[in-house]
């Protein structure tokens, strides 16, 4: 679950009305009333025109991949984990990141951008807590998915998402020597092995993909 305010459905409608108008045509957007704001009859009619808009927006590939969408489905809990990974506070962004990878996994392909994306930021911030077992879940699915992927940007995390397992299967009792054998194939095959972080190659990629 997620909570928006009436604004973040009126920026998700304008901004989608605006790049898409001949798809958002016949969509009515509840209009803003300046009294009675919590009636009933209004809240009703609000959830009903919110709910038909998100229906509207999933049923068509155009408008539910758009930046619009992702940006209201993740912003608000993205800025906030950004502030809590900064201050180096993981254990409260890791719950945050956990439920937002749900949210977007039930509206988006398992290897989207957008949520590989939160998969990995996910796995590091978990990387920083040894106490929270889900994360060798959330690294096992990565490492699954990842299999599959082809986009160049995205494999700028395959060698940091490996060095992450590496640890994190050592800290947890796993052999991590079939992930140590992998990279070892991979600067053969020249493949750049940088020394970046799994969080800061998660922002370099995301930067290059959504532009945040």
């Amino acid at each position: 679950m997620i909570e928006r305010r009436y604004t973040n459905f009126l920026d998700l409608y304008t901004s989608l009305k605006k790049e898409y108008p001949h798809l958002m045509n016949n969509i009515v957007f509840p209009k803003k009333a300046l009294t009675g704001n919590f009636s009933s009859e209004l809240i009703s009619a609000r959830s009903t025109g919110f709910e038909s808009l998100l229906k509207h927006i999933t049923s068509n590939n155009q408008l539910k991949n758009s930046l619009a969408l992702i940006a209201f489905l993740q912003d608000a809990e993205l800025q906030t984990v950004k502030s809590l990974l900064h201050d180096m506070k993981y254990s409260l962004a890791y719950p945050i990141l956990e439920d937002s990878l749900k949210l977007l996994n039930k509206v988006f392909t398992d290897r989207s951008p957008v949520v590989l994306l939160a998969l990995v930021r996910l796995i590091a911030c978990g990387a920083s807590l040894p106490e929270f077992p889900d994360v060798l879940k959330w690294a096992d699915l990565a490492l699954h998915r990842f299999e599959g992927v082809s986009d160049g940007d995205l494999l700028q995390l395959y060698v940091p998402l490996f060095r992450t397992c590496v640890k994190l299967w050592c800290q947890n009792g796993r052999n991590p020597e079939e992930l140590q054998k992998t990279l070892c194939s991979l600067q053969k095959q020249g493949v750049k092995m940088e020394e970046k972080s799994l969080i800061d190659a998660v922002k370099t990629v995301e930067e290059k993909i959504f532009g945040i």
